[in-house]
């Protein structure tokens, strides 16, 4: 019991450092997007969400250490997969940003979307937000998807969609997103697995869920 309190003390304080270094530096960068939302239950198992909050934490403390000018910076984590969403000063630095987190060891691969163009306006991300919200419950309210992790992130009016889904699950979620009033575009950036991989996430998270009640 000693141990995990330790372990949690401890992660709050990574947390309240990174916080701390975000506000104090001239870029704004974050681990959640104003417009990012998820949607459970987890597929991922508990060392893959630990480690995608890790490589967002270690981002965005990285990314935190360069100098980009005018920037606001997201990054948003799935199974090792980081996409990185919001507004930069220039290609280079664009560039960089991408090689900041590929640099990462947990990191697997980066989507690298973000837009050279000025930061976007308070109005703006707080409606991005409400799209993502949108999405999220449109995800719900369909009969036909089945519930997964899922992490929506919203910018600009277009809509990010990470998570580990089967093929015919993929073009569920994209059609009911793309349908969402203020989704401009939709850009999947799914892990595609097969039938037998979800059927066997699906056997191991419930082993999971009964081994945590018996305890």
């Amino acid at each position: 019991m000693n141990m995990r309190i330790n372990k949690f003390i401890s992660r709050v304080f990574v947390v309240a450092v990174c916080l701390n270094l975000v506000a104090c530096a001239p870029v704004l960068i974050g681990t959640a997007a104003v417009g990012t939302t998820s949607v459970a239950v987890d597929r991922r198992s508990a060392g893959d969400v630990a480690n995608d909050s890790l490589i967002e934490t270690k981002a965005a403390l990285h990314l935190t250490q360069t100098a980009f000018v005018s920037s606001h910076i997201t990054t948003t984590s799935f199974e090792g997969n980081v996409l990185l969403s919001g507004e930069i000063g220039s290609e280079t630095d664009k560039e960089k940003a991408g090689e900041i987190v590929q640099s990462i060891y947990e990191v697997n691969q980066v989507f690298n979307e973000l837009k050279v163009m000025p930061n976007a306006s308070l109005t703006s991300r707080m409606s991005d937000s409400v799209t993502a919200g949108k999405v999220r419950a449109a995800l719900v309210d369909n009969k036909d998807i089945t519930l997964t992790s899922l992490k929506v992130v919203v910018e600009q009016g277009t809509c990010y969609l990470l998570g580990s889904v089967t093929n015919a699950e993929s073009e569920k979620i994209a059609t009911t997103a793309s349908k969402v009033s203020g989704v401009q575009q939709v850009v999947k950036l799914f892990k595609i697995i097969s039938e037998e991989e979800l059927k066997k996430r699906t056997v191991a998270r419930k082993s999971t869920e009964t081994s945590d009640v018996s305890e």
